[in-house]
């Protein structure tokens, strides 16, 4: 009796496994593929470029101030020295506090990012979505990061479907 339970266990155990549908999707290949995300990424990437422009300038600045002080340094009082030092060290917080705004976790750069991806990922993530609903998939793996993923058989890989989906729903 023990048996028969144990083989009727495993029996469903193995059946409800089989009957489980995976699939794969590269999304670096989707999303490479749609003209708005490539369109997104050359205004980021120019975006990130003028901001880079600003801040060198800014740098550019400040070394200038730096040599300016070494160069004047001996004629300096030490009061006049402290004053200068400190006009020196208030720029370089503010070069930093403009790099921050610029380039930081909550920068301008992010923020323009998320605004521009933000609309192309939830249309990816819908299109995934559907297609997964309705070819019935449990699961489905981006291996476009590969971490974990070590072999799959391109039969399950979906990319091509998730692609049409997008551009059919435009």
């Amino acid at each position: 009796m023990k048996r028969m339970i144990f083989f009727l266990l495993v029996s469903l155990v193995t059946v409800s496994m089989s009957a489980q549908n995976y699939a794969v999707i590269n999304s670096e290949t989707i999303l490479g593929s749609l003209p708005e995300y490539t369109s997104a990424q050359e205004q980021i990437s120019d975006l990130q470029e003028q901001y880079q422009q600003k801040i060198q300038a800014e740098y550019d600045q400040l070394e200038a101030m730096f040599q300016q002080y070494q160069n004047d340094k001996a004629r300096l009082s030490a009061q006049q020295k402290n004053a200068r030092e400190q006009e020196i060290l208030d720029r370089e917080e503010e070069v930093k506090a403009l790099q921050e705004q610029y380039f930081g976790k909550e920068g301008t750069l992010a923020k323009t990012s998320e605004v521009l991806f933000k609309p192309i990922q939830d249309r990816l993530q819908e299109a995934i979505k559907y297609i997964a609903d309705n070819k019935e998939f449990s699961l489905v793996i981006d291996i476009a990061a590969g971490m974990g993923v070590v072999h799959y058989s391109p039969d399950i890989d979906i990319s091509n479907l998730v692609l049409e989906r997008l551009q059919a729903v435009r």
